[in-house]
This record gives C-alpha cells, structure tokens and sequence, in this order.
C-alpha cells in the first residue's frame, strides 16, 4: 500500500532553504576546494594545505573575547549564521548537536572539541543574546560578535557566502548564508569544511577520522 506523505508550507519552505543552503555552499566553495577521501564516501572537504586564519577579534558575553590564541592546542568548529535565522540555523545547530553526542565514543576528543557559533548580523546579536542562543542548544556552545567589519573579514577567511536581504516595512530582516562546518585544528588552521550537515552520525565519522589521522 502507498503512503501519501503531507507536507505543511513550513515544511516545505525549511526544506527549500536548507537544499538553497547546500548549494550556495557548494557553489562558493567548490571552486576552491578538492574533496579529498577521507573515509569511504567522505563528505569532508579537506583545505590542503592548512589554511591560517587572519589576525581576528570578536566579543563573547563572558567579556573573555575570542582571537587566534584561543584556537591554539585544540581542535574547534566553526558555524556562521544569526540567532534570527528561522529555519536554517536552528536545523543546523540540531544536527550539529546530534553530532557533537555522537563523539562521545570517543570522550576525549568530545571534550576538547569547541564549538563557535559567529554572528552574520553583529547589529542585532549582541554577545549576550547569542551566549541565551546558542546555550539553548547546548550549553558548551559558544557564541561570538563584533563589529560588522572583524566578523564579514572572518567570514571571507572561512569563505562564507552571506548577503543581507531588504528589510521590510518593519524594518525586520533576513540574511540568507551558506550552511558550512568548519574544523580548525590546533595549529588555529582551517583543516576541513562541510556543506552538508544533514547526516550527523557520517559527520562525527569523518571529523574523528581527521583527528586522529
């Protein structure tokens, strides 16, 4: 017997935006990167060699800051996004922690591993407000801001698509971005990025793979 499946229009336009995010990502960074087989049928997209990141200081609510220095002697993740993102952020901070579960078969690794939420639209989330936000998905999370000119230069660094939409006739707005991961290893290098956030479990597979090769 075939089933009818019913989509509700909030479901399929989180479904739209998420496929529009996978290929704006792709788009932007597949000219630039080749996929590398990590493990069989990778989706990991190696950065060969390492990329350094530009100098870069950005503001967290505990007033620590964050800046090279504090990538050094761990490895990090790296998600760009706005704590007013509807649909595209929340699924991707969803997968990323059904990811970040999935490492603890190996705790260690678990652990050391930070996760940085940065803000596309520094106007809007202040530090406070992004510490509430990405907290509420998992209170290891940390979130970052500053002012437009530091995070649209990290942003570049990490080659993150972003444009910021008209806004309305309540001055609301969206910024429309690419879905991306990326890792950053010890040395404060960009290692590796991922477009595609939807298999949580190939995710965690790949990245423990990178870190303990």
């Amino acid at each position: 017997m075939r089933k009818n499946r019913h989509f509700t229009m909030g479901g399929r336009m989180l479904l739209l935006a998420a496929a529009f995010g996978v290929l704006v990502g792709s788009y932007y960074l597949g000219n630039q990167y080749q996929r590398n087989k990590v493990v069989s049928e990778s989706i990991a997209m190696l950065h060969t060699p390492e990329k350094a990141i530009a100098p870069f200081s950005l503001e967290r609510a505990d007033e620590t800051g964050l800046s090279n220095a504090d990538l050094k002697g761990h490895w990090s993740l790296f998600y760009f996004g706005d704590s007013y993102c509807t649909d595209l952020c929340p699924a991707a901070l969803g997968n990323i922690v059904r990811l970040y579960n999935r490492l603890a078969i190996n705790p260690e690794v678990q652990q050391s591993l930070k996760f940085i939420f940065v803000s596309l639209d520094p106007l809007r989330d202040t530090p406070e407000r992004l510490r509430s936000y990405v907290t509420g998905f998992h209170p290891g999370f940390i979130g970052v801001s500053g002012s437009e000119d530091e995070v649209h230069a990290l942003a570049k660094e990490f080659s993150i698509y972003f444009k910021q939409q008209a806004p309305d006739q309540e001055g609301n707005y969206r910024i429309d971005h690419s879905v991306t991961l990326s890792l950053v290893n010890p040395q404060g290098k960009i290692a590796a990025y991922f477009i595609d956030l939807t298999n949580p479990e190939h995710l965690a597979t790949d990245i423990l793979t990178i870190i303990e090769s």
